[in-house]
């Protein structure tokens, strides 16, 4: 693909991604997608045979950015519990903008077992990343030694809950997303 086609297929995705957000899934046109993207509607359809295929590009697209960004978190220097934090706050901040229902009514059997496995593919990777920086956490004494690395990584990427925030909110307690890591940090802390 040349650097023009790349260009406006990524100016394709971004402008599609916009209108998934504002007007939804079902609401979201191929009419207006290319209004945003500045081309016409034919263009759109060079690039994307349908809406549900160029929703699972934008997925896609979202996935590889979600991966970059959790990969960036765990990478930071700066003590695991801090990394955690910013880890909560971004998948916290991630659930609010998804509507799972109009992801499913959106998507056909074909699409969804293509989506699940993008999404199987993002959640090993994301596991990967975590697992490193929770070894480099124990190297560093930040967490206990004898700490299963693997599952310790899944139990912390399973964290953030968007009814635990809502309910300590309820609660008056200021920052729910520091309250859920010191939670989850408590006990698998270094004792030195």
């Amino acid at each position: 693909m040349s650097r023009i086609s790349e260009y406006r297929r990524e100016t394709i995705l971004n402008a599609a991604l916009a209108e998934f957000g504002t007007r939804g899934i079902e609401g979201a046109s191929i009419s207006e997608i290319a209004a945003r993207a500045g081309i016409g509607k034919s263009t759109v359809y060079e690039y994307f045979t349908s809406k549900s295929e160029l929703f699972l590009a934008v997925c896609k697209m979202k996935a590889r950015q979600i991966m970059e960004e959790v990969c960036a978190v765990f990478a930071q220097d700066i003590p695991f519990a801090s990394q955690l934090e910013h880890y909560v706050r971004m998948m916290l901040c991630l659930t609010q903008e998804v509507d799972m229902s109009q992801i499913l009514r959106m998507v056909g059997n074909e699409s969804l077992s293509e989506l699940r496995e993008m999404v199987e593919q993002l959640w090993t990777q994301m596991a990967a990343a975590t697992e490193r920086a929770v070894q480099q956490a124990q190297n560093a004494g930040e967490l206990a030694a004898d700490l299963d690395a693997p599952a310790a990584a899944a139990y912390f990427l399973s964290i953030p809950n968007p009814y635990f925030v809502y309910r300590m909110k309820m609660l008056g307690r200021e920052d729910p997303a520091r309250t859920l890591v010191e939670l989850a940090m408590r006990g698998m802390q270094s004792a030195g």
